[in-house]
């Protein structure tokens, strides 16, 4: 698994910039304007494989928390009480959802009152659970006893989701174990950990897969976090580790992890990953999957004609649904 001080892939953290940045923003281009909700992130697709047994529960930000340390740290813009006192409506309760993150490394309790300035309901709960995950690094039991203050159930998962990956670099088997308390995301927490895990400790996350955790759903997703996280930073790898991965019950687990390694590959190379495909041998419907999977959020179209490109019908049913839904 990756070395306790390594940080964690570029990727994943580029994609939690979005969240601070936006509010950072809104507060500075704004003023006292009033603002418009920000429009919900992409939900986590279930996926390739044999059809789920029971309906998959989605957290409300994928992949963690995906608050932004970054945001609050050198040259970013520095709030204040006083400061945020002095807004009104929406740019009052962004301010604070930012001021709350500005002091969650060092300030725990500071952090959670920030947030408790919005009123109760989904916007603090949201706030809480970010305050939980940027304080995780810096004590991980204070950050957890945060999470059951949460009154949302699914906000409450969340906040161990995202403690979870925030200890990743610190401690991967323990960040692996924690997922074990993240309720409904069970599944996606151990996919995204075990996925950063796998980018700088293969074995580590083999092993974790290779214990056999759970229904067919949870083992299988364990092997496609793999493929996924280590095709974001260096594909050549991520075809290694998936040909380490055992074919498991009609070779779902090798097909998975295949298919997270196209889609993951698939973020920067597009379509055109799909002249590898060839290369998965019996999981090339697979591969084909993958890169449609990630596709369907730019090029329907085109997803939807790389579905009907796979050889087995099944595969192609489920990935013109997916597609298509």
């Amino acid at each position: 698994m990756r070395a306790l001080s390594a940080p964690p892939p570029a990727a994943l953290r580029a994609d939690r910039l979005f969240w601070g940045a936006w509010i950072g923003l809104c507060l500075g281009a704004l003023s006292l304007k009033a603002l418009a909700p920000a429009a919900a992130p992409p939900r986590a697709p279930v996926e390739a494989g044999a059809a789920a047994a029971r309906v998959v529960a989605l957290p409300p930000k994928p992949e963690g928390a995906g608050a932004d340390p970054a945001g609050v740290g050198e040259g970013a813009p520095v709030y204040t009480e006083a400061d945020c006192r002095r807004r009104q409506g929406e740019l009052r309760r962004l301010c604070f959802k930012q001021l709350a993150r500005q002091r969650a490394p060092d300030d725990l309790s500071g952090a959670a009152a920030a947030c408790r300035e919005a009123p109760p309901g989904e916007g603090r709960d949201e706030c809480l659970s970010d305050v939980a995950e940027l304080h995780a690094r810096t004590d991980e039991a204070a950050a957890l006893g945060l999470c059951p203050q949460i009154e949302a159930g699914k906000w409450a998962d969340q906040c161990v989701f995202g403690v979870a990956l925030a200890r990743v670099s610190l401690d991967p088997a323990g960040a692996f174990r924690r997922c074990d308390g993240a309720g409904r995301f069970r599944d996606f927490c151990r996919h995204d950990v075990n996925g950063e895990i796998a980018v700088f400790d293969v074995d580590l996350a083999l092993q974790h897969c290779e214990a056999e955790e759970g229904d067919l759903l949870t083992r299988k997703s364990c092997w496609h976090g793999i493929g996924k996280y280590i095709a974001r930073v260096d594909v050549e790898r991520a075809w290694a580790a998936c040909d380490r991965v055992p074919p498991g019950p009609e070779r779902l687990y090798r097909e998975n992890c295949v298919h997270g390694l196209a889609w993951g590959a698939a973020e920067r190379q597009g379509a055109a990953f799909t002249a590898q495909c060839d290369r998965a041998g019996g999981e090339r419907d697979s591969c084909l999957l993958g890169v449609a999977y990630n596709l369907k959020r730019f090029d329907k179209a085109q997803a939807e004609g790389l579905c009907r490109s796979a050889a087995r019908a099944d595969l192609q049913a489920r990935c013109l649904e997916f597609v298509g839904g």
